[in-house]
């Protein structure tokens, strides 16, 4: 027997909670579908499915074998369609993490683009500033920005975001001028948790990476809670453009040493390097790597 075919059959009498209805979705008797299913319950040693005269439902161990399963044969259909070269509609499932801030601003938008071009591919996002583990938790692709561990994942530069040094006026008024990054020792800083470096920031002096140390009452692992805190006039903070540049615009928070700041993090597409990487997960990239090649 076919083990993929085998494969298919057990998910769709998942999906249908019946032998009749899956038999006839795949064009066999439900007989021969039965058949299937005692075939991998057999090759497994696990049953896979209760049965009653009206229903049939997973098992505590068929549920935890349906996502590992629907994976495995979405990639096999994709390497299937790679093999016949049937690249112009990528489908099936594409599970995707991002930092909560930037995919809010960027991705979400991004996606629903993606999605109307695309409309084969269904997706799952998840937006966290948490380090989600690829592999063990089954995502295709994460956004990371910044520069990345070294680690078994794989990684492409899909654009670059500029960063920004700024305060409340209410903190200028009462602080000591800031007008070097050495003038930074004399100043209270938030520090944002999220950023690799943390109190250790860097900027461009006479041509040169330079990086100094920095102090602060406050650190906090999200760039949103770092801005507010900004706001609130607890202190300078070093932040992602795209988080302050709207505050900045409207007197909220003031820019800060804009000659020195020549430093600009990456943005990163990751992705693990054991599993095939499918054409939707492919096609995604290149989007996003044009989508974001002129981000300001």
């Amino acid at each position: 027997m076919d083990r993929i075919d085998l494969l298919k059959t057990f998910l769709k009498v998942a999906d249908t909670g019946s032998f009749t209805a899956a038999a006839e979705r795949l064009g066999m008797t439900p007989q021969l579908a039965s058949k299937y299913i005692r075939a991998l319950e057999s090759e497994l040693g696990a049953q896979l499915f209760h049965r009653s005269t009206r229903r049939v439902s997973m098992t505590e161990t068929g549920s935890a074998f349906y996502d590992r399963c629907a994976r495995l044969v979405e990639d096999f259909d994709e390497l299937k369609a790679d093999v016949r070269q049937d690249h112009c509609k990528p489908r099936g499932q594409l599970r995707l993490t991002a930092p909560h801030c930037f995919g809010g601003k960027y991705l979400v938008e991004a996606l629903a683009d993606f999605s109307a071009e695309h409309p084969e591919i269904t997706a799952t996002l998840d937006l966290t500033d948490r380090y989600v583990d690829l592999v063990e938790e089954g995502v295709d692709l994460a956004i990371r920005i910044g520069s990345l561990e070294d680690s078994s994942l794989l990684a492409r530069q899909i654009g670059m975001v500029p960063i920004a040094l700024c305060a409340s006026p209410d903190y200028l008024a009462n602080a000591r001028d800031l007008n070097s990054p050495s003038d930074l020792e004399h100043h209270t800083c938030i520090v944002d948790t999220n950023f690799k470096a943390r109190n250790k920031w860097t900027f461009l002096v006479d041509g040169q990476p330079m990086t100094y140390q920095v102090q602060g009452r406050l650190k906090i692992n999200s760039a949103s809670g770092a801005r507010t805190l900004a706001l609130k006039g607890q202190g300078v903070l070093l932040s992602l453009q795209y988080m302050v540049e709207e505050d900045i615009r409207a007197g909220r928070l003031v820019q800060l040493l804009p000659d020195y700041m020549a430093t600009k993090l990456s943005i990163n597409a990751v992705y693990p390097p054991t599993r095939h990487l499918s054409a939707r997960v492919r096609r995604f990239i290149d989007f996003m790597a044009n989508r974001f090649k002129n981000l300001k």
